[in-house]
């Protein structure tokens, strides 16, 4: 609905303007009723003060028997979008039933943060999400991420190259409160596109930059998963390998230029991620010419060969991440300033 109404003077310093009569009987307001006036990027967001934030409310209903998984990812898609409440309610032919619901009502609580059981029956769960944004505004929750990210990169690569099978479990282990951390800020960001409220709450000045800030947050799950990857292949590592140590050597460097791109977001700083993208094209040719010629190529075991090929795989796509971070931080500048500086 697009009208346009005309601003009218009353008083010696006041002006009105009218609202549509659709939009106030849809809202279910009256006259003497108050609205709630939101001023956002030279724009008035009118509001009416019983809209409450974030209550959505969703129901999956499983009508045949199919793995949890499927029922998980739409659990997962839910909470990602918004809703508040979500109730599972399965078929009550299908067998297993408290099986199925104790192992989803696990998962939720390992996967999701805030996520908690406030209604059960035989044969379905009602889940509550209650999270305070205020509590761990966007900026903190990305910090905590990267920490876990950072953390879970060095140790996959110390346990790599050192050949240590309880620092590579910890790591896998350590994947869950990504994933948490991940979907929470994913959450924030949906409920910030619902709600211009939010959106202030988070300190986000415009949804270009929550779609930005999307980005980073996907990326930072990226890598965490590629660093599991790299400690995955702590288990198949030969005793002897040859190029081991040069591995953690480039592996170590791209984490610097990760946390460099991290940096570079912190800050908005326009020249340290152009420096992190310019690095991130070197260090890809590094790896590309290193995994050619040293490995594919290279005098060591066909063992050796499949597990660093993998690895360098790994490696290539977190440098690529951490570029995609940079220019997300680029994106998210412009869209604060309509001026840039480039000397």
């Amino acid at each position: 609905m697009v009208e346009k109404r005309k601003i009218q003077k009353t008083g010696s310093s006041s002006y009105i303007v009218t609202l549509p009569k659709e939009w106030i009987d849809s809202m279910g307001l009256k006259s003497g009723d108050y609205v709630l006036i939101y001023e956002h990027e030279g724009k008035l967001v009118i509001t009416p003060p019983k809209l409450e934030l974030g209550v959505l409310s969703g129901e999956i209903k499983v009508l045949k028997p199919v793995d949890n998984e499927q029922i998980f990812r739409i659990l997962v898609a839910m909470y990602l979008s918004g809703y508040s409440n979500i109730t599972i309610t399965f078929n009550q032919t299908i067998p297993d039933l408290a099986k199925r619901l104790s192992d989803l009502k696990n998962r939720a609580r390992i996967k999701l943060a805030g996520v908690e059981v406030v209604d059960e029956t035989y044969n379905s769960v009602v889940m509550k999400i209650l999270l305070d944004l205020k509590e761990l505004p966007l900026i903190r929750a990305t910090r905590r991420l990267h920490l876990i990210v950072n953390n879970m990169l060095k140790d996959a690569l110390e346990a790599f190259k050192n050949n240590d099978r309880g620092l590579a479990e910890a790591v896998l282990q350590r994947d869950d409160e990504a994933d948490r951390f991940h979907f929470m800020i994913v959450r924030q960001l949906a409920l910030a596109l619902l709600d211009i409220r939010v959106m202030h709450e988070l300190g986000i000045s415009n949804p270009v930059e929550a779609i930005n800030y999307r980005i980073v947050a996907r990326n930072l799950e990226r890598i965490a998963d590629h660093a599991v990857n790299i400690a995955r292949r702590t288990f198949h590592r030969p005793s002897e390998c040859v190029l081991c140590e040069e591995t953690y050597n480039l592996g170590m460097r791209i984490t610097n230029l990760f946390n460099k791109s991290m940096d570079g977001l912190y800050k908005l700083s326009r020249q340290q991620s152009e420096e992190v993208i310019h690095e991130a094209h070197e260090i890809v040719s590094e790896i590309e010419n290193t995994l050619l010629n040293k490995i594919l190529l290279g005098n060591i075991s066909d063992q050796e060969k499949t597990l660093l090929t993998m690895v360098f795989d790994s490696l290539r796509r977190i440098t690529r991440y951490s570029s995609g971070i940079a220019e997300a931080t680029l994106n998210i500048k412009v869209s604060k300033s309509s001026t840039t500086e480039i000397k």
